[in-house]
């Protein structure tokens, strides 16, 4: 039977403003830990959806490239200051930013997708702003059927990226983008699917669409997609979009 697996890091429930409310434990000193989605800019600024700035204990744990992570991290609740927040990074923040934002009309992956978002009524997948600059997108995609040690060995053979159009002309404010999976091997029949998110940076791919057009309200998000099979060659196969509203909060 096919299944959503809930893999790991993609446990993460989306995320957007969770800040350090949802607390996964305690220690005795009432210290919380967290698992956030962080943005780390060029300047070193460590910052979440909301806009809390985090100033680390231990910056040395920081990556050297600046994009977005997941981040478990201990704080002490009694530490915020304004719109800052102490915390101590507990593991190696893992990177969520894809840097495979490519110009082409022609956007095409040789495999399906399984859906652009996904609602089973406990578990919903869709793509959301993380600030006006990245996009959080779910790639629901078609795998094979391997055990969870195996998970990572399969995820490498897929190469997923988003694609822009030529002509970023549209009088609706609508920015046009598809998402394509490239397979190492896409003879293989793949039946089962999962997920994994995404994050894009669309600072240039916004100011290029907001130099042709008057405004920006909608980020549209286009892929080939079946339910029933992952080959692009199966008759039900078809294009659906999910629609996000570019109002970031900053």
């Amino acid at each position: 039977m096919k299944q959503i697996r809930m893999m790991a890091l993609m446990g993460m429930t989306l995320m957007m403003g969770m800040v350090m409310t949802a607390c996964l434990g305690s220690d005795d000193d009432d210290n919380k830990t967290t698992q956030d989605v962080i943005a780390l800019y060029e300047n070193g600024l460590l910052q979440d959806a909301s806009g809390v700035v985090l100033e680390p204990t231990n910056p040395a744990y920081l990556p050297a490239a600046n994009g977005i992570y997941s981040m478990t991290m201990e704080f002490d609740p009694t530490s915020v200051s304004g719109n800052k927040l102490t915390v101590t990074i507990k593991e190696t923040p893992y990177n969520l930013t894809n840097n495979r934002v490519i110009r082409d009309d022609e956007a095409v992956g040789n495999i399906n997708l399984y859906a652009v978002e996904y609602n089973n009524g406990y578990t919903y997948l869709r793509p959301e702003l993380f600030n006006e600059d990245y996009i959080m997108v779910p790639f629901i995609f078609w795998m094979n059927d391997v055990s969870i040690d195996d998970y990572t060995t399969e995820l490498a053979k897929h190469h997923f990226a988003l694609f822009y159009p030529n002509d970023l002309t549209n009088a609706e404010g609508i920015l046009n983008l598809t998402i394509i999976d490239m397979v190492e091997d896409p003879s293989v029949d793949r039946y089962k699917y999962s997920y994994e998110y995404q994050a894009f940076n669309l600072k240039e791919v916004i100011s290029k669409f907001k130099a042709v057009n008057d405004k920006l309200n909608t980020i549209r998000i286009w892929g080939r997609v079946n339910k029933n099979s992952c080959d692009p060659q199966e008759g039900t196969t078809t294009t659906e979009y999910v629609d996000v509203a570019y109002n970031p909060l900053r």
